[in-house]
Order: C-alpha cells, then sequence, then structure tokens
C-alpha cells in the first residue's frame, strides 16, 4: 500500500506554495520553448506487470529536485529536475526516487473520481516517493485537464516537428488551469479528522488493490480496526467497504465507457480479482451486466451519431455528405 506522511498546517501552506512556484516557473518555460518533456511510449496498456501499476488517467510527474528512475515495460528513463513527464493513461509504470544535486522533490498531479489531486513527494528510507501532503480540488475543468494530457500523449507518438506546437499549446492550458486552481480555489480536505482524511486518500490511491482492507488501513494509520470503522462511518456517512465499492464501481463504469478492455481485465483495474463477483456487484449497483451497460452506451452514441449536426431555423437539416445542391434544396424547400 502506498503511504501517506501526515502534514501540519505549516508544511501544507509550504506545499501550496510549491505547487503555485512550479507551475509558474514551468509556465515560463513552456512559452519560451525551454522545457523538457517526457512522453513514454502508450504501448501495452492496461497490462499487469510485476511491481508495476497503471491508472485509467493520466498523470503529470514535475521534478523539482533530485530524479525519478521511471522503468515501463518497454523502457526506462531519468527525469531530472526541471523535467515534466506525462505518464498516459494505461501504461504501467514504477518509481525509483534518488538525490542527486538536491534532495528528491517532485509535484505529481492525479486525476481520479471527478478530482484533481496534487501532491509533493519526497524520498522514502526505501527509495520509493512517499506522499507529504496532497490537495484535491473540483474544477468544471477536470474532463478538459484530462483532456490535454491525454491529447498530447497521442500526438507524441505521431510527427513531432508537426505536433511540437499543438503539445506545448495543450500543455500550457494544462498547467495555467492547475496554476488558478492552486492559487485562487480552496482545496478539499473531506473532513475535519486528519485521520479519516488520510484514510480516504489512502482509498482513492489504492484502488486497484485487491487486498485493499480495514485492517490494512487500520494498521497503516494506527488504530484498530473498530474505531477506524466507527469514526469512518460517522463523519462520512458510509462504512468503509461501501466507500471502497462505490469508488472501484466508478472506476469501473468510465473504463466500460472510455476503453476498450474486457471486463474481465476491468475488474482486475478495478481491484475485483473474481470477474463474477464484479459483474454480480455491478448488476446490484445498475440492474445492467458490464456487457449491457457498454452496449447501451454505443447504442446511445450511435443514435446521437444519427441526428442532424445542424438545424436552421426554418427547420431544415444539414446534414454531412450531402451534395451542395441537394443540401440547398433541403434548405429552400425546409
Amino acid at each position: 500500500m502506498q503511504t501517506f506522511t501526515p502534514t501540519g498546517p505549516e508544511r501544507v501552506a509550504a506545499s501550496r506554495q510549491l505547487f503555485s512556484e512550479t507551475f509558474r516557473k514551468h509556465l515560463a518555460r513552456l512559452e519560451t520553448d525551454q522545457q523538457s518533456l517526457h512522453i513514454p511510449n502508450a504501448r501495452e496498456l492496461y497490462m499487469t506487470h510485476p511491481g508495476m501499476a497503471y491508472h485509467f488517467k493520466p498523470e503529470l510527474f514535475i521534478q523539482c529536485g533530485g530524479q525519478t528512475e521511471f522503468c515501463c515495460p518497454e523502457e526506462e528513463f531519468v527525469l531530472r529536475e526541471g523535467e515534466i513527464c506525462i505518464m498516459p493513461r494505461g501504461v504501467p509504470h514504477a518509481e525509483v526516487a534518488e538525490h542527486a544535486e538536491r534532495s528528491f522533490e517532485n509535484v505529481v498531479v492525479c486525476y481520479y473520481n471527478e478530482t484533481v489531486a496534487i501532491h509533493v513527494a519526497h524520498r522514502s528510507m526505501e527509495g520509493r516517493p512517499e506522499v507529504a501532503d496532497i490537495h484535491f480540488f473540483t474544477t468544471e475543468y477536470y474532463h478538459d485537464l484530462v483532456e490535454y494530457l491525454n491529447r498530447a500523449s497521442h500526438l507524441h507518438n505521431r510527427n513531432r516537428k508537426v505536433t511540437r506546437t499543438a503539445i506545448k499549446g495543450l500543455m500550457l492550458a494544462e498547467i495555467s488551469i492547475l496554476l488558478t486552481l492552486v492559487e485562487e480555489e480552496t482545496p478539499q480536505r473531506f473532513t475535519e479528522s486528519e485521520r479519516i482524511f488520510r484514510c480516504q486518500w489512502l482509498i482513492r490511491n489504492n484502488l486497484a488493490d485487491p487486498s485493499l482492507s480495514v485492517g490494512g488501513l487500520a494498521k497503516e494509520l494506527r488504530c484498530s480496526n473498530g474505531h477506524l470503522s466507527a469514526q469512518f462511518h460517522a463523519t462520512v456517512g458510509e462504512r468503509i467497504v461501501e466507500y471502497i465499492n462505490r469508488l472501484r464501481l466508478r472506476n469501473a463504469i468510465e473504463a466500460l465507457r472510455t476503453t476498450n478492455l474486457s471486463v474481465k481485465e476491468i475488474a482486475a483495474a478495478s481491484g475485483y480479482r473474481d470477474p463474477n463477483y464484479f459483474a454480480r456487484v455491478f448488476r446490484q449497483a445498475t440492474q445492467r451486466s458490464p456487457i449491457q451497460y457498454r452496449d447501451d452506451l454505443k447504442r446511445v452514441a450511435c443514435a446521437i451519431d444519427g441526428q442532424p449536426k445542424v438545424v436552421y431555423a426554418e427547420g431544415a437539416e444539414y446534414h454531412f455528405g450531402l451534395q451542395p445542391e441537394v443540401q440547398a434544396r433541403a434548405h429552400v424547400h425546409g
């Protein structure tokens, strides 16, 4: 389980300042074409590899000090101080934190469950990045932020001379919105209880781990199972198991909507060892099987695609593919 280091108000304020300074610095580098950007090849997506993890949404890494050694199935690279990495969705990866001229420190932006999570990480005793403080934000630009990174990753694998300007524009938009979030919005701490806040973060960051349990969370948070369960229910309003299942189902629905993964693969990526159990839980929650849910999404998409692309005030419809004279007659006689 990925751990979380508790912090006090002073550290929270320091992290917020670090986010602001980091985003401003890299905006300036992007504007002057001085930014180094790493984007691993998006191959072997959503595949299980020992010691590696992948996510349904892209991640953004900004190296502030030291360096991060990334290991992906088909490549390895080092992210050095001042460099940025987009980790595409579905790409398995492992990270090793190393000190260099300065101590290891990076800022990481993650996206899940309609929430933007920005954290600062330091090097643990085991040589792994360890989250020191994390801030959660909700924004109407959530889906745009995700899509900017998706598009940049996709363009990176094409003709880079042609797409360089497009990627620059996408990254300027991405970091500009993130800067606005950290400077103008109040981050959500979700609850007043630091322990429950940390518990929620641990759950959200370890959903794909099938061994995630109340016992493991209680051990990480140094309290008894009963005490954590009671405090969580009193604060959040639902039991820990219910909370975990709700978030896992939300991830599964997102995967059914946005990927071509099989139901078995989605079950495993969402933290379910048994795909049959996942299908039962999914049906109980949605009254449909995962396959039926995906088929319904496709039918809705086809129905929307078959609708007129433009409807004029006079009521005439414009359909792509019609000859100009046919369009003209439709407009005149509509």
